[in-house]
């Protein structure tokens, strides 16, 4: 009986999904005009709000007029605005009723809250949930056993002064389906919903890896899924050991109230553990996840652009299982979705926000902005938002290219984020030149990447480039010259204007920097252990603040 319940979560999800399958091949027909109505409908909507009417929300009927009223914002515009509805007003960017706050990763001191609507919500779950398995069950079919998979975002919420949630927006999403929680996932509540910090991935494995039948992992990065798998072939040994004993080895940090919560789901089960003690013994040089999980099907994260460094590590793992990498989001927002498995385009969702593009090769300083029905293959744009949650003509500076189209809709790749941008001189280095350099270098070099960031040192006159880099093995020392020409040599290929600058002595030659092992996942343990999410938890490709800056400095391998 236990395996048929997950069975029968899975049907009625995949029902609604595949509702919404047919419902969105509907929309993405007439995609710019869907598109379109949204913001008139959100503009009608919200006449009466305290910004609707500074911008005459009510003179606004059609496309022309709202950009001629309305000017392109940023979190600054709404940050008074906000402060006011936690306190307790409404009616100030929306007249729709905001149920939650999501928190974003980008400073640990004072993070924004990007207010979310219920619609926002109810968008994200039809979405990221209902559509994402459909999509899932349709493309392998019979392969699917539907047992129960490992969820792998957490819920962490802290509480405002007018009693809503504020918290990741992926974690929004698991607390809404909460009660179908326990049928579908491995993990415990007190896992899924801590309320104190511990080590999480030993918690999370501890549970799954009892669970022969496991069907897939799912979470909101591939840096997560990426991280367990690694933190698996360190300590196997001693999950193995307390399977086998039903335990919870004494050294773990989990506080003990939690301890004693877990303890009571545990029981020896010296069978399974020797089963996985004969996989784990083998090594980890072939796939280890399809030998230790006989039914493990798919994993869901998203884990294209800035993330695809583990989703290359996670192959070493998974073999032949395929990955569905979810979708296209940010905290304002859902934009666009996987229409299946292994794809890294995603088709722009219609009714969710309603979009405005910024070609990036515009010679001019010219604003004007295209429509969707205006966008051409190939081509970067900046994404400008209006959310169904009260930002209007938002710049969340992603940049995105169109790769090609569904029916009457763009798909798209995100790029890189413009405040991601390295540029000392003017030569515009993007997150997409620094990737391409460090794999190809990575390849010359024949070492395996771990991660990489980009530090634009203008302590040095002229200034330069500092590339950091994590890798499997450590590289010999007296080969460091021989690294710095093949990464100087595979940036001026990814960007041009790098090379010329240097060449002419604008820019220094750039330089590398070999950090310690483990020195990327020390990192994110240590932006959970100060509060940020690990739903939230990006790459960090940029090191542009000062805790990045002390921190990655702090831990150059002295012996590279």
């Amino acid at each position: 009986m236990l395996k048929v319940v997950p069975k029968l979560v899975y049907s009625t999800l995949i029902k609604k999904g595949n509702k919404k399958i047919a419902k969105f091949d509907e929309l993405t027909k007439n995609a710019p005009q869907v598109n379109k109505q949204l913001m008139l409908d959100l503009v009608k909507r919200n006449a009466s709000t305290e910004f609707g009417q500074q911008y005459n929300f009510e003179q606004i009927d059609s496309l022309e007029a709202y950009k001629a009223k309305v000017p392109f914002s940023t979190y600054d515009d709404y940050a008074p605005f906000i402060e006011r509805m936690i306190k307790g007003e409404t009616g100030l960017i929306t007249n729709d009723p905001i149920v939650h706050y999501a928190l974003t990763s980008g400073s640990v001191d004072n993070p924004k809250r990007i207010p979310v609507s219920e619609q926002t919500v109810k968008t994200y779950r039809e979405y990221a949930t209902h559509y994402s398995f459909a999509v899932i069950s349709q493309a392998m079919a019979n392969k699917w056993k539907k047992g129960r998979g490992l969820n792998l975002m957490e819920v962490k919420f802290e509480t405002l002064p007018n009693g809503l949630f504020a918290g990741s927006i992926s974690g929004r999403g698991v607390y809404s389906i909460k009660d179908m929680l326990f049928l579908m996932f491995t993990s415990p509540k007190e896992v899924v919903f801590p309320e104190h910090i511990m080590d999480s991935k030993y918690a999370h494995l501890r549970f799954a890896l009892t669970d022969r039948s496991l069907s897939y992992i799912v979470s909101a990065f591939m840096t997560a899924v990426s991280d367990l798998m690694k933190y698996l072939e360190l300590n196997w040994e001693l999950l193995v050991d307390d399977i086998e004993k039903g335990t919870i080895n004494p050294e773990i940090k989990i506080p003990d109230d939690v301890r004693a919560q877990l303890q009571v789901y545990i029981k020896p089960d010296p069978k399974r553990a020797a089963e996985l003690r004969r996989e784990f013994e083998k090594g980890f040089t072939d796939p280890i996840i399809p030998r230790i999980w006989p039914e493990f099907t798919f994993v869901h994260a998203i884990g294209s652009g800035g993330f695809s460094v583990y989703t290359d590590k996670m192959r070493h793992y998974l073999g032949d299982i395929p990955i569905y990498f979810s979708v296209y989001a940010a905290s304002e927002s859902i934009m666009a979705i996987c229409h299946e498995m292994e794809s890294q385009e995603f088709v722009l969702i219609p009714d969710s926000a309603f979009y405005e593009f910024i070609p990036m090769d515009r010679e001019d300083d010219s604003e004007e902005t295209l429509t969707m029905d205006q966008l051409e293959t190939g081509k970067d744009y900046e994404i400008i938002l209006t959310n169904t949650s009260g930002f209007y003509r938002y710049r969340i500076k992603d940049v995105v290219r169109v790769v090609g189209w569904y029916q009457n809709c763009p798909k798209i790749q995100f790029v890189y984020r413009l405040n991601q941008m390295v540029s000392i001189a003017g030569e515009k280095t993007t997150e997409e030149c620094i990737s391409w350099a460090v794999k190809e270098f990575a390849k010359e070099a024949g070492c395996q990447l771990v991660d990489y960031s980009v530090y634009a040192d203008t302590m040095v006159s002229p200034g330069r480039y500092i590339i950091f880099m994590e890798t499997e093995e450590r590289l010999a020392k007296e080969k460091y010259r021989d690294y710095r020409d093949i990464i100087e040599k595979k940036l001026s290929i990814a960007n041009p204007s790098i090379g010329k600058k240097v060449k002419s002595g604008i820019l220094s030659p750039s330089e590398i920097t070999f950090v310690q092992e483990e020195t990327y996942a020390l990192y994110r343990d240590l932006m959970i252990h100060r509060g940020i999410s690990g739903n939230q938890l990006k790459p960090v490709r940029v090191i542009d603040t000062l805790i990045k800056e002390n921190f990655f400095f702090a831990l150059v391998d002295k012996e590279q």
